[in-house]
């Protein structure tokens, strides 16, 4: 008996530990970063994220873990579409947390 109880146990600390990961990582209805903000593409296992950055600290890289972009538009939904990619290395970022689409330009 004492293996299923503390198995219930465990398994509510986990439900807990996923719904406040769930709600930290995009219920929200606005968007993560707005136009002129620096970020990093950040290279996971499975995909990318994003995450903040230093624009004054930005050089021109061709190492892509050290790139800076500066958000140059976003577009509501995950179906992509940035009309004019720009300048050196652009990237067209589907955020599927945020519902939309980043268009990316490095930033000088």
């Amino acid at each position: 008996m004492m293996g299923g109880r503390s198995m219930g146990v465990g398994a509510a600390a986990l439900a807990l530990t996923l719904a406040t990961v769930l709600s930290a990582s995009g219920c929200s209805d606005d968007p993560s970063f707005e136009v002129g903000n620096c970020v990093r593409i950040v290279p996971h296992v499975l995909d990318e994220d994003l995450e903040r950055a230093e624009c004054a600290g930005a050089v021109g890289t061709f190492d892509p873990t050290e790139r800076v972009y500066r958000v140059n538009e976003i577009i509501d939904g995950t179906d992509g579409g940035c009309p004019q990619l720009q300048g050196f290395f652009p990237v067209e970022f589907v955020h599927e947390p945020d519902g939309v689409t980043y268009c990316l330009v490095q930033q000088d």
